[in-house]
């Protein structure tokens, strides 16, 4: 008998992918993994951070991390060869993550800073990229069945249950959740192509809230500047006094209904107060809206200042 022609062995990159797939599910890859930062210190720091907490207790964060530099600079130099081994070996972890992450579809995306993260809304409107990759056209399929078949379990029992299962399918098998995969990614990037995102009314909010405020101040500025010019024609410049940012309750006159219900709820004084300030003087407001601001505030005077000059 003729020996059979020998098959080429597949590439490395090939069995190491595999192997990836064996140990990471399709469905755990598709999170992106967590990089690795801070070298042989960082692996220290984390070690000995609870223990450093305690010794700092009651000072500044400051101190831990201050602590913790110095005890790592005392360390001899074989004493560091061991945290710098620890930070080798979740350093290769992640690489092996990293990869089963990308070759499973997942697409490397540089992490955000949380001031970032904290601005940026999602629009529930846009087109929903498929996640997955074939495996999870697989689990969507059969996600109903292996619940019940899990029942009674943990909700880890199915993603396990789903990942034995898709590992028994022959590759004839996989290759059909491999094109429905193919044909939701096309189907999504051309709904991206022609998807037009609605203009957000939030998104000049915080601008036009400044802007506000600032013309605001600019306004009891120039009130404050007039009243000043008005002294000064009148001939009573040296007897004016120094101005002052409160202004002057005494050129205050309430209107006799609002005056009744502030002496009733207790606010007189406040709203005295509240009403001769410059910066409110030059929003308009009536003594009607400063009561009712002062109402909603139980009668404290800065907060229902605040609320008036929308800060």
């Amino acid at each position: 008998f003729g020996s059979s022609p020998k098959k080429t062995p597949p590439s490395t990159s090939l069995q190491r992918s595999h192997s990836l797939f064996e140990h990471f599910p399709r469905e755990m890859a598709m999170e992106q993994p967590k990089k690795v930062a801070g070298g042989a210190y960082g692996q220290f720091l984390a070690e000995k951070r609870p223990e450093l907490q305690a010794e700092c207790k009651g000072q500044p964060i400051t101190a831990i991390t201050k602590l913790a530099s110095e005890r790592f600079k005392a360390l001899s130099e074989e004493e560091k060869a061991v945290y710098q081994e620890k930070f080798e070996a979740a350093k290769a972890k992640y690489d092996e993550k990293m990869e089963a992450f990308l070759a499973n579809g997942g697409e490397k995306k540089a992490r955000k800073s949380r001031k970032e993260a904290v601005k940026k809304k999602k629009d529930p409107d846009a087109p929903k990229k498929p996640a997955g990759g074939a495996y999870g056209c697989f689990m969507a399929k059969n996600r109903p069945s292996f619940q019940e078949q899990c029942k009674g379990q943990p909700a880890t029992a199915v993603s396990k249950l789903g990942s034995a299962k898709w590992k028994e399918l022959s590759e004839k098998e996989k290759a059909v959740y491999e094109d429905e995969y193919k044909k939701k990614l096309e189907e999504y990037q051309e709904a991206k192509k022609s998807y037009v995102p609605p203009v957000r009314d939030d998104a000049e909010e915080p601008a036009t809230k400044r802007r506000k405020v600032k013309e605001q101040k600019e306004a009891a500025k120039a009130a404050e500047a007039e009243a000043k010019a008005e002294a000064k024609k009148a001939g009573k410049a040296e007897a004016t006094p120094k101005a002052s940012p409160k202004g002057n309750p005494e050129n205050v006159k309430l209107e006799a209904a609002i005056k009744a219900k502030a002496e009733k709820l207790g606010y007189k004084d406040s709203l005295v107060k509240l009403a001769a300030r410059p910066e409110v003087i030059a929003t308009g407001k009536s003594q009607g809206d400063l009561l009712k601001a002062l109402e909603e505030n139980r009668g404290r005077l800065h907060p229902a200042k605040r609320a008036i000059l929308g800060a």
